[in-house]
């Protein structure tokens, strides 16, 4: 193990998934290189959240950038967690780490068999350009070339008696722009895009989860079944959104569920002769681990 995963395990870095932005900027604003959260997959099931003591795991962190995605380079350990939520300590040694440079950061791991804890926590700190450099009086950590890092750290829940989690899709549920069907797009600039008026009224920008995406599930000392309630964050590149969260609430009984949240679109001086690409970013979680993202945009002329 190298000194930083070390001095960063040793720091128990209590920080969240989401990096802070700057004070100036709303938090749905990705002004630069960012991490929205993480996502924990079992290999055996990508589908399925909550791995089991002996089975392998893949944690993957769900990235956004103003442009083109730059490669990151991380350093990332997991350890046994001593709670289940709030600050991220370690109650046991490392048993994986990576430290390693791509598009994806990412840790793959096996949960122990021998796992006494109910959980695991994921620590580290991830940069998009130089690599992350550690500060051992203050621990704070930050990335060699002088850019702002991410500092991460991620609750993996361990499946037991039976009970488990599977992730919500976002990815195949239904969006629409202004009252349009909205698709994805991945082709540059804003070539085959939906158009919107620069200095509009506020744009509705919707979609709708069935609902397969909300498990039922049950809490101890209750023997009626609870449904996943459902956050949605949006994220965009410009403009404003008027929403930093949008919910399917439990108690939502509906075979598809809609959730709209409204972007201001720039003014016609920020956006230049050829059009201004906006790419926005949407990240479910069903706030028991389980979690799913997409991407979808328009052209502002």
């Amino acid at each position: 193990m190298t000194k930083l995963v070390t001095i960063i395990l040793t720091a128990t870095l209590g920080l969240a998934t989401t990096a802070c932005t700057s004070t100036l900027d709303p938090a749905t604003l990705i002004t630069r290189d960012r991490v929205l959260g993480a996502k924990v997959t079992v290999d055996a099931d990508v589908q399925r959240a909550w791995p089991a003591r002996g089975e392998d795991a893949t944690v993957t962190w769900l990235t956004a950038s103003p442009g083109a995605a730059p490669e990151r380079s991380w350093v990332l350990a997991a350890c046994p967690a001593a709670t289940t939520v709030g600050f991220p300590a370690c109650s046991g040694p490392v048993f994986a780490y990576s430290e390693a440079r791509g598009l994806e950061p990412v840790l793959k791991l096996t949960v122990p068999a021998d796992l006494e804890s109910s959980s695991v926590v994921v620590l580290g700190a991830i940069c998009a350009s130089g690599t992350p450099v550690v500060d051992e009086a203050t621990f704070a950590a930050s990335c060699d070339d002088g850019s702002q890092a991410d500092q991460v750290s991620q609750h993996i829940l361990i499946a037991h008696d039976g009970a488990t989690n599977h992730h919500p899709d976002i990815v195949d549920a239904p969006f629409t722009l202004a009252g349009d069907a909205w698709d994805r797009s991945d082709a540059a600039g804003c070539d085959g895009l939906p158009e919107i008026a620069a200095g509009s009224k506020d744009v509705l920008l919707a979609m709708a989860f069935d609902a397969s995406a909300r498990e039922a599930f049950t809490v101890a000392g209750d023997p009626i079944p609870w449904r996943e309630e459902l956050q949605l964050s949006p994220f965009a590149t410009a403009g404003e959104l008027l929403q930093q969260y949008a919910y399917v609430e439990a108690d939502d009984d509906r075979e598809l569920s809609p959730v709209a949240v409204q972007w201001t679109p720039p003014s016609a001086d920020e956006v230049p002769a050829e059009g201004l690409r906006v790419t926005f970013s949407f990240v479910v979680r069903d706030l028991r681990g389980g979690i799913d993202a997409t991407t979808r945009a328009l052209c502002v002329r």
